[in-house]
């Protein structure tokens, strides 16, 4: 019984993300380093849009966790595409059982020079 308490534990610590993009622009290379891709409330000048990412997270023992959680997940999307920056477009928070509730981000990934 102990050794489930622990790994329930190490679970929701450790946390579970998962993401989505849709392109509607032109890919480019990778970022490795997807702490390197910057967050913005409104569109940059000159950004050129490449896809409308998404990202959840229902895992965490907070609510600021969670927004980590799926914040990283959107970033590493956004990274995949060669994304410099996302511009947030909606958030949510969905009700779920018992007391977790699950984080929910949108956004454009968009390419800045």
């Amino acid at each position: 019984m102990k050794s489930v308490l622990i790994a329930f534990v190490a679970i929701i610590l450790v946390g579970c993300a998962s993401g989505s993009a849709l392109v509607v622009g032109q890919v480019r290379p990778a970022i490795e380093d997807f702490n390197a891709v910057t967050i913005f409330r409104a569109m940059p000048e000159r950004a050129e849009e490449i896809a409308i990412v998404k990202a959840s997270s229902g895992m965490g023992l907070t609510q600021q966790q969670r927004l980590d959680y799926a914040f990283d997940e959107l970033k590493k999307q956004a990274a995949k595409l060669g994304a410099t920056a996302i511009v947030i477009t909606d958030r949510d928070t969905l009700a779920g059982d018992y007391i977790r509730e699950t984080e929910i981000i949108e956004g454009v990934a968009v390419f800045m020079e």
